[in-house]
């Protein structure tokens, strides 16, 4: 017990330093907060003017749209926060950098994850309860015991998903050295998806966002069990959330242990 109070004592200690090497740059983190909140609300404006022209977008009014856009960026504060070092890691192997991680007795993943911690993630977080909590009076849900575990397990299961997904892109630098076009693609073009209802695509870009690249599990199945909408497939796949978010993070960390198995030093360039 006190080898692991230690060990999350030095996670936190550069979780802190990582921090206060990022708050130097004071005008960066905020210049980033006002684009932060430009972004949010160039997004939901945007929203806003196709519901007010069509007045709905595949039956999902604006409350709606609105209320499944602020669970999509409430999760991502906190995978902002907790994995935006995995989005550099391509980098560390790259110049040879991951080296000093290997001979450190930690987790060179708690490493990578507590060395790249993003303060910025907490403004993230705090716009996004914003936009939650404005999102909630547009729509009717009724927030007792049973609905409140549910969005906690869907917070849990949204970050396993995005964290994992992360992790599985980041594994891949280890085999492939440069793996920038998968970031580029598969975290930030594929969140576009979420921005709407998925149910407005064709079923086989359904059948992909659900089976194949789960991410509609992120907002949109829980978003349609709170409102109760119709998504196009079983009721059920509310409740796979948590497993699927289990089973990605799962798969992102066995290929993570593999490469680390098989990492031979890029060198420094």
């Amino acid at each position: 017990m006190e080898e692991i109070k230690s060990e999350l004592s030095l996670y936190f200690r550069l979780a802190l330093a990582s921090i206060q090497t990022r708050i130097e740059y004071r005008w960066n983190f905020i210049i980033f907060i006002f684009t932060l909140l430009f972004l949010y609300t160039a997004q939901i404006l945007t929203v806003g003017v196709i519901v007010t022209r069509f007045n709905t977008i595949g039956g999902w009014n604006l409350g709606e749209i609105v209320f499944l856009y602020s669970i999509l960026i409430l999760i991502g504060g906190f995978v902002s926060s907790l994995f935006t070092g995995i989005l550099e890691f391509g980098s560390l192997v790259r110049l040879g950098n991951f080296d000093r991680y290997l001979i450190r007795p930690l987790s060179p993943l708690g490493q990578v994850m507590s060395m790249g911690f993003d303060i910025s993630g907490i403004a993230h977080l705090t716009l996004a309860t914003i936009t939650f909590i404005y999102a909630n009076s547009l729509v009717s849900i009724q927030w007792n015991l049973g609905n409140i575990l549910f969005l906690m397990i869907t917070i849990i299961a949204g970050v396993l998903i995005m964290g994992g997904i992360r992790l599985i892109i980041a594994s891949v630098a280890f085999f492939a050295i440069n793996n920038q076009s998968l970031v580029h693609l598969f975290v930030f073009s594929a969140r576009e998806f979420l921005l709407y209802p998925v149910s407005i695509y064709s079923r086989s870009i359904r059948f992909s966002l659900t089976f194949l690249f789960p991410i509609a599990f992120v907002n949109f199945y829980p978003a349609s069990y709170f409102l109760d909408k119709q998504t196009g497939f079983s009721p059920w796949l509310a409740t796979m959330g948590l497993p699927t978010g289990l089973l990605i993070f799962g798969m992102g960390y066995g290929l993570w242990r593999r490469g680390i198995r098989y990492y031979e030093s890029a060198g420094g360039a």
